[in-house]
């Protein structure tokens, strides 16, 4: 399990715009935009100003996100947090789902059993609740954007949350085991889905 988790940062995706965005913003000639008031105030932490959408530490997988477009604080708040939320799910689904697949394909493939193994696989991936997000931090930033005579003000928010590499685990090892319950009685199935799984935890 080595190096199960890196690959999550490959599937890194941006939040909800006012849905979301990267902060980033393309600026023409006319067009200014300027920080007029943070929350809390001070510069961005370093977590906002690394850039990094996922990161370990501490026994922990983090991941961010950004919303913006709002001219609600609050609203900006929630958008941004249940973007982050939202990533995590999706990710780590992603993720154990990408790491499964190459794990089966490195040995001896059979398409139509490794067809329905992954199917299997992946419906009881899908159904997993994932549990025990914590969000770590927020800092919000007011923006005014001018634009020729034009003049705009919203809130861009980014969250930090957090999940214990433990629960990712965890979910691994439940995923494995309601795959091995339903294949039960296909052998080739089994047998391939316990080779796929020694090889999934010992990258």
């Amino acid at each position: 399990m080595k190096k199960m988790l890196a690959i999550a940062a490959s599937f890194m995706f941006l939040g909800l715009v006012g849905c979301a965005s990267s902060g980033k913003v393309a600026q023409s000639d006319q067009l200014k935009i300027s920080v007029i008031e943070t929350v809390p105030k001070g510069d961005q932490p370093s977590w906002v100003k690394d850039g990094k959408e996922y990161f370990e530490k501490d026994s922990k997988m983090y991941y961010s996100s950004v919303s913006e477009g709002f001219g609600n604080l609050e609203a900006s708040k929630r958008a941004s947090q249940a973007a982050v939320q939202t990533r995590i799910a999706e990710q780590v689904k992603n993720t154990i789902g990408v790491e499964f697949g190459r794990s089966l394909e490195t040995g001896a493939y059979e398409e139509s059993t490794g067809g329905y193994l992954k199917d299997v696989f992946m419906s009881n991936v899908n159904k997993v609740n994932v549990s025990g997000i914590v969000i770590e931090s927020t800092y919000s930033e007011r923006i005014q954007e001018q634009n020729g005579s034009e003049n705009k003000i919203y809130w861009r928010t980014y969250s930090l949350a957090s999940l214990p590499v433990s629960t990712y685990k965890d979910l691994v090892k439940k995923a494995f085991d309601d795959t091995a319950k339903q294949v039960e009685q296909n052998k080739s199935a089994k047998e391939m889905l316990q080779e796929a799984e020694a090889r999934f935890y010992n990258k």
